[in-house]
């Protein structure tokens, strides 16, 4: 008896150290590396858009707001407003939670019958950024918002919602 709870005592501390583990491990996100314009489907992007799809590792035990804005720090600290005014019909980055089969080395097939689109169930996060006249449109979380492209310090996540939020009151 003595034997089986000792058994029992091991492997819940092993069980509690992996949980640990995996708890406090950061978040990393990794590019897929997609080549949205080979694929032989309505939805692939003209020259004047850009897509790109990232997988997120170490999501096991997080919160959905910690994922967020940890997505929303690599998001502001990668995206530049050059980037946005080199693709100004549509400039769209995905983040999607990792899986058995959607992983940092995730290819499409060429035939279509596994796209990322396949995945949106997995999706955490899309930005889009488009450039209309002089003004940066961006939709996120559904909502879509517009600020004059002079003003660089808006193309964070973080700043544009705090600025539009700051206007509607």
């Amino acid at each position: 008896m003595k034997k089986v709870e000792r058994i029992l005592i091991y492997v819940l501390a092993i069980g509690t150290i992996i949980c640990l583990g995996l708890y406090f491990a950061p978040i990393k996100i990794y590019l897929i590396p997609i080549n949205a314009w080979e694929r032989q489907i309505w939805s692939g992007p003209t020259s004047t858009q850009k897509e790109e799809n990232f997988v997120v590792y170490n999501h096991l035990f997080k919160s959905k707001q910690t994922l967020i804005d940890s997505i929303i720090a690599f998001h502001d600290r990668t995206i530049r407003l050059d980037s946005i005014k080199k693709y100004p019909d549509g400039y769209c980055r995905s983040f999607f939670k990792r899986s058995t089969v959607l992983d940092k080395y995730y290819r499409e097939e060429p035939n279509g019958s596994d796209i990322i689109f396949d995945h949106r169930d997995k999706q955490i996060l899309a930005v889009e950024w488009r450039i209309t006249g002089d003004t940066v449109c961006a939709n996120f979380f559904g909502k879509n918002y517009k600020v004059l492209i002079t003003d660089t310090a808006t193309i964070s996540i973080y700043s544009l919602s705090q600025l539009v939020n700051e206007k509607q009151k």
